[in-house]
């Protein structure tokens, strides 16, 4: 099932995936911004996971090197920070953001480990649902904290029946 996530009432567990954050970040959508503001002050019982912390600074660190770069591949970017001048350039979007992560986890956001086991789940999720791994391994995670609503822009979510998919633009 989806839902727009301006009805999200904070009363019970979400867990959020990567492109809340990234719409957050870059400053996209203001539904996901007013969500994240409302997790600041405390008032929605927020999760994600180190895997989706993972994606949100993978993609905060190549749209900053695009800042710099012809041609952004992980090749070039690799090559590019292997200067420390440029490693200050374009990782200080991504340190900011990191902090920022940390006023969340202070607010009272949890971070939850990815663990083997929820990889092992995540490959039978995603041959049940049509879902990408990473999507999968946070479902597995979801399920194994019993957070049965995820906050995403991303529909594949809305092919699992046993969840509810929060999205910024579902109206």
């Amino acid at each position: 099932m989806r839902k727009d996530l301006r009805d999200f009432e904070g009363n019970t567990p979400v867990f959020i995936d990567a492109t809340i954050f990234l719409h957050h970040a870059f400053d996209t959508n203001p539904v996901s911004v007013e969500f994240l503001n409302r997790i600041e002050l405390s008032s929605v019982k927020a999760y994600t996971s180190a895997l989706v912390l993972e994606e949100v600074s993978y993609k905060i660190m190549m749209q900053s090197a695009s800042n710099y770069l012809e041609r952004v591949t992980v090749r070039y970017v690799k090559k590019f920070l292997e200067n420390p001048k440029n490693r200050g350039k374009v990782l200080s979007p991504l340190i900011e953001y990191i902090d920022y992560i940390g006023k969340l986890q202070e607010a009272g956001m949890s971070v939850i480990d990815l663990k083997g086991s929820d990889m092992k789940q995540a490959a039978h999720l995603a041959k049940e649902n049509g879902l990408v791994t990473a999507d999968a391994a946070h479902l597995a995670v979801m399920f194994r904290k019993s957070i049965n609503h995820i906050a995403t822009e991303d529909s594949d979510f809305a092919a699992v029946p046993s969840i509810t998919v929060w999205s910024p633009s579902a109206k």
